[in-house]
């Protein structure tokens, strides 16, 4: 029970009331909220009688002190009290207990009463105590209890409101007298409310305010009889509010305001709700608001908020949006892009007022219902007085929203309305800025995707850009012949965007291959066209007679048709035509490229070259295939600085995937190469230097040769020692000590016998002997040569800038090879691609700044491994391919240096390997077998017996989970090799875990029955074996666990067997029992009554066991088994540690090492004992 306090009647009141109120007046709003919710169940707890009685007096108090809180000075506690008086009253108004209004207003009377305050009460008191009354009524309409109040009390209600109609409290008031109208029936308002309110609503339009309006609408709308017509003409010459005869009166009382506070009036909304209804959106814009945007000298100090927040409103209310336009007026747009040229200077709450404005009218496409109002809009918001410049100044995409809601057709005209923006025909006043931001719109608009299939269109604007850009014209269509009519072309400021948006143009995709031939010989054809009747004299910038001429070639050569490899043909021709499109860009390596290209297709055309398969196998020689010339061509124009070739590159390497051979590839590969510190961008200017640097290479070889010999020895120390993390810290200052100590040593010993044995004594080389001087000159000349070889110089600037360009050309080479790879690769280059990953990982890993070409890397093998269809058929890969590449991976990755995760990237290579041999034998002529098992059952068998094999568990479990055949090899591996004595126990744990994984693989077992019954009578018979041997020795628990999941499998196995039978269960258990001399845990425990479940057999508890044996048996205090488990948890963490591959840093290694370091000096110390009196110190 709860204290509780006596009254002034000498009633208890219950104190835990008076802790809800504290929680009222936080300045947190959930608080308040929390508090008001547990105060009212708090009152309303128990519908007994007693409950009741209980709550009386609290119900009382609370109550009472509620309407005085409404009254209160601060406004977060008038706002608490408030939120607490609404939710309890509406909480027990159907209730017997609720008060009524009379009742309410008598504590109004006693708790909100100014009388007897006198003259000491001041004016803001005054207003705090109309602002309480206030409240208290709007809590009584709010809650709905005036729904079922008297006629009295109603009017006690009202004359409340209409006193309290004063100054600021005044929108409160209307406020709640506006939720009144909506709450009442007609009879009521006319006949109570109605004659209350009208002495004050029904005066002159002249001295209405933004309050009274909000009420005459909101009363006209729902009681039309009461505010009538009559009551309108008499008061507003019209026979309603919303007439054109109130529009500019209306637009006054909204933008006639003092602070921005206003401008969240109910009125806004109310108002704009009604137009809209109505329908008189536009009217009430161009009558009422335009005039006072228009109006320079008007004193309406935020305007421009104004019109934003109506025009925002409208946007969010408007159904249809036929009248958007009508909102974009003239007025507006000016005032719009006045304050958006100047965005970053306004406030923060005014840019996001705009933004917000933007924002609406994004919003607001999806209800234009008609493609004309797209088109006004779009007219509207790109030209004067507004700008397409717009969309840059507010950062806001309404431009774009815009198109990309419109059909083909309109985007078509919009197209026109930009080309009269680029040729400033119909608006002469338009910027430089605006023409160039007009082009680059237009270019984008080929990419919209409702005019993807009006190739001729889309040709047409092509064509417009490159008159403009590439030739003199002035209307786009026609070139300008005569040399003196240039000067009304287009301005040479704009040209160079009009050419680059040109080129632009040519980026854009095609469906088919034969489209985008179509395409660029419409445009060939056109410029071809433009050349034989003009000449070099059109051309903003000539090319010479010989680029022309491979420009001819290249069309020659593009204007036959064969009809054979129409699609290799096809290929070409792109390529040529785009290169002759480039002679206008770069005219040296587009003429260049042309060359190249015909003579690449002579040479297919010849056929002479051998089968790309037998050159990548066989290794003959002779000419390069045609597709590495291309290979070739390609990498080069990816090294230029053309956002156009890369583009085309890509649209044309996908078509020659099939195509690729192994050594085109190699190409690719050679980019990507890390180990090679030749920069591929520099590799024609460092050929010619060549000869000069042989000489000085020789002579550093040797010092390079026994540097990297210091390295290598100082990386095989760097892994045996674990060192802090404090030493790894200043590392570097201890080199820089290491250099000065060489340094000093060096010149003390050029010094010699000349170096002062004290401070006092110096060297005298006035009586120093010329030679002697001159050895000493050479020494110390030495000496600082060594000093200046040893400190690491910094990279220039020009040196990171070449660095970063050349990072960015590998990028692009890898965009090629994931192209090659989403396009049916061949599998021998993608299995040559696996080994070259694995090749460059470490050198990617170890260097900092290969950090983005090292994702590149990790993203290309994880495509590759995924990959299950080849282009090639896979009769072309021999079945000694396949073993050769495991045997390498096995022995230059998995027993070589290692990186971080390397066993997950060989797991997944092991796994793409096995795809790829099923692949073979399955396809292949005579179904080759690839003998790929038999590697994996040698690298089983190192598992078995080595302590550090090349391959870990989760390798083997993998591929024990595929559907492959080599598993029953695998099987038979483990059964015949993982359970014999000399095989350690942690390897018979993980034999039996592997076994287990194979049983589970019921897709493989159940594919051959035969083979399963054989395989399955394999294991049991050495399961029996291995149980019997360990019944003499001893078992860790952990084999006892593998062992019993394992008998558990092969149980559920049995039935699907041809021969369930084949299984000796009652050997198996009678075995199995004569393991249990230890302690289980309670999961191995599980385990093992499951079995004897399933077997029959009456399982033996440890303390059973225990009471049989007398004791567990112990070694030197510790059981049997425990060494061995202890070996098997050292041997898990060696796992552990060997999956992360060097991922785990040095300070664990070393924690751990010293971890194993203690558990074999305890296993030692407990087996000395009792040999500690024994000495041997004198025994010689």
């Amino acid at each position: 029970m709860k204290p509780k306090t006596e009254g002034k009647s000498g009633k208890l009141l219950d104190k835990t009331v008076f802790k809800f109120f504290e929680k009222l007046i936080n300045q947190d709003e959930n608080i308040r909220l929390r508090g008001a919710s547990e105060l009212i169940q708090f009152l309303c707890a128990g519908n007994d009688g007693s409950a009741e009685d209980k709550h009386e007096k609290e119900r009382a108090y609370a109550l009472k002190r509620l309407i005085r809180g409404v009254g209160s000075n601060n406004h977060t506690s008038r706002a608490g009290f408030f939120t607490a008086l609404v939710g309890y009253l509406q909480q027990v108004k159907e209730s017997d207990h609720c008060p009524s209004v009379t009742e309410i207003f008598k504590l109004v009377k006693s708790e909100l009463s100014d009388t007897d305050k006198g003259e000491e009460d001041t004016q803001q008191t005054k207003l705090e105590l109309r602002v309480g009354k206030v409240s208290v009524c709007g809590a009584i309409i709010n809650s709905g209890l005036i729904e079922n109040a008297s006629d009295m009390e109603l009017q006690t209600v009202l004359k409340a409101l209409k006193k309290g109609m004063y100054k600021m409290v005044t929108p409160l008031a209307i406020m709640y007298l506006s939720e009144l109208v909506q709450k009442i029936d007609t009879k009521k308002f006319t006949k109570v409310l109605w004659p209350v309110i009208e002495p004050v609503v029904n005066v002159p339009k002249a001295e209405h305010t933004m309050d009274t309006i909000y009420f005459l609408l909101a009363a006209s709308s729902v009681h039309k009889k009461s505010v009538n017509q009559k009551f309108f003409e008499s008061n507003f010459n019209a026979p309603h509010l919303i007439h054109e005869e109130n529009y500019e009166f209306l637009a006054s009382l909204l933008w006639d305001i003092k602070d921005t506070l206003t401008i969240n009036h109910p009125l806004y909304d109310f108002l704009i709700e009604q137009l809209v209804k109505q329908n008189k959106v536009g009217e009430f814009w161009a009558q009422g608001v335009d005039p006072i945007l228009v109006d320079e000298g008007s004193t309406h100090r935020f305007k421009d908020l104004v019109a934003l927040r109506v025009f925002i409103t409208i946007l969010n209310k408007l159904e249809d949006g036929s009248s958007i336009p009508d909102l974009l007026s003239v007025a507006f747009l000016e005032m719009l892009m006045k304050k958006v040229k100047h965005f970053t200077q306004l406030s923060e709450d005014v840019r996001d007022l705009y933004q917000e404005a933007f924002e609406s009218l994004n919003q607001s496409y999806s209800k234009i219902k008609t493609e004309q109002t797209k088109l006004a809009i779009f007219e509207k918001l790109v030209t004067s007085p507004s700008s397409i410049l717009i969309e840059k100044y507010a950062s806001n995409k309404i431009v774009q929203n815009l198109l990309s809601t419109m059909t083909g057709e309109s985007v078509k005209k919009a197209a026109t309305i930009l080309e009269k923006i680029i040729l400033a025909t119909d608006h002469p006043e338009v910027l430089n800025t605006e023409r160039i931001h007009a082009v680059q719109a237009l270019q984008k608009m080929l990419s919209n995707r409702n005019v993807t299939t009006e190739t001729e269109w889309r040709t047409n604007i092509v064509k417009f850009l490159l008159n403009l850009g590439l030739f003199y014209s002035s209307d786009g269509k026609k070139v300008l012949k005569n040399t003196k009519n240039h000067s009304a072309a287009i301005s040479a400021e704009l040209a160079p965007t009009m050419k680059s948006a040109f080129f632009h143009c040519l980026e854009q995709r095609h469906a088919k291959l034969a489209d985008e031939k179509a395409f660029l010989l419409s445009i060939v054809n056109h410029v071809q066209d433009i050349l034989q009747s003009t000449g070099n004299k059109a051309l903003r910038v000539q090319i010479s007679d010989e680029h022309l001429k491979h420009w001819n070639r290249m069309y020659a050569i593009v204007q036959t048709k064969e009809k054979k490899d129409k699609k290799l043909n096809n290929v070409f021709h792109i390529l040529l035509m785009y290169m002759g499109l480039h002679l206008f860009s770069d005219p040296e390596l587009a003429s260049s490229s042309i060359a190249e290209l015909e003579s690449v297709m002579k040479r297919v055309k010849s056929k002479k070259a051998s089968s790309k398969m037998d050159i990548a196998q066989n290794g003959k020689s002779g000419e390069p295939e045609w597709i590495e010339v291309v290979i070739d061509l390609f990498l080069n124009l990816m090294s230029q600085n053309s956002h156009l070739l890369r583009t085309v590159i890509g649209h044309i390497f996908p078509h020659l995937a099939g195509e690729m051979t192994l050594t085109a590839f190699n190409q690719i590969l050679s980019v990507i190469n890390l180990k090679d510190k030749t920069n591929p961008l520099t590799a024609g200017e460092s050929e010619g230097n060549e000869e000069e640097n042989d000489d000085k290479m020789d002579e550093d070889s040797s010092d390079s040769d026994e540097d990297s010999n210091g390295n290598e020895s100082d990386d095989a120390n760097t892994e045996n020692e674990s060192d802090d993390d404090e030493d790894e810290q200043f590392s570097g200052d201890d080199e820089d000590d290491k250099v000065t100590d060489k340094m000093r040593m060096a010149i003390q010993t050029a010094l010699g016998g000349a170096n002062p044995e004290t401070d006092t004594e110096s060297v005298d080389l006035d009586n120093m002997a010329e030679e002697e001087g001159r050895k000493l000159d050479e020494a110390l000349a030495a000496a600082f040569k060594m000093y200046k070889q040893s400190k690491k110089t910094k990279p220039t600037k020009a040196e990171e800038r070449l660095e970063t360009t050349l990072t960015h050309f590998r990028m692009r080479v890898f965009d090629l090879i994931d192209v090659y790879l989403k396009n049916g690769p061949n599998m021998v280059i993608c299995l040559e691609l696996m080994l070259y990953i694995f090749e460059m990982l470490p050198v990617a890993i170890k260097e900092t700044k290969h950090k983005q070409i090292l994702d590149r890397y990790r993203h290309v093998f994880n495509s590759l491994v995924k990959i299950k269809n080849f282009n090639v058929d896979v009769k072309d890969v021999s079945a000694e391919q396949l073993p050769q590449i495991l045997t390498d991976l096995m022995e230059k990755v998995a027993k070589g240096s290692s990186f971080p995760e390397k066993n997950q990237y060989i797991l997944k290579a092991c796994q793409f390997i096995v795809i790829c041999s099923e692949l073979i034998e399955k396809n292949g002529e005579g179904k080759k077998s690839t003998n790929i098992h038999k590697i994996f059952g040698t690298y089983l068998k190192e598992f078995i017996i080595e302590r550090n094999p090349a391959l870990t568990l989760n390798i083997f479990q993998t591929l024990l989970r595929m559907n492959w055949s080599g598993n029953w090899y695998l099987a038979k591996i483990l059964t015949d090799n993982g359970f014999k004595k000399e095989v350690r126990t942690v390897r018979k744990t993980q034999s039996l875990s592997l076994l287990r994984e194979f049983v589970r693989n019921r897709r493989l077992v159940t594919s051959n029955p035969a083979a399963a019954q054989e395989t399955v009578k394999s294991i049991v018979a050495n399961l029996n074996s291995f149980m019997k041997e360990a019944h003499q020795s001893s078992i860790s628990q952990n084999e006892f666990n593998e062992l019993a999941q394992l008998l558990l499998e092969l149980h559920v196995l049995e039935r699907q067997l041809p021969d369930p039978k084949n299984i000796p269960w009652q050997q198996i258990g009678n075995n199995l029992q004569k393991l249990r001399n230890f302690n289980l845990n309670s999961q191995i425990m599980n385990n093992y009554l499951r079995l004897c479940k399933l077997l029959q057999l009456e399982p033996i508890k440890n303390s059973e066991r225990v009471q049989k044996n007398g004791s567990k048996p112990k070694v030197n205090g510790k059981s049997a088994h425990s060494d061995s488990e202890e070996e098997e948890k050292e041997e898990e963490n060696d796992v552990e540690e060997s999956k992360s591959n060097g991922s785990v840093k040095r300070k664990k290694k070393s924690n751990s090492m010293k971890q194993k370091r203690l558990k074999k000096e305890e296993r030692l110390k407990a087996a000395s004992q009792g040999l500690e009196a024994v000495s041997f110190i004198n025994v010689e």
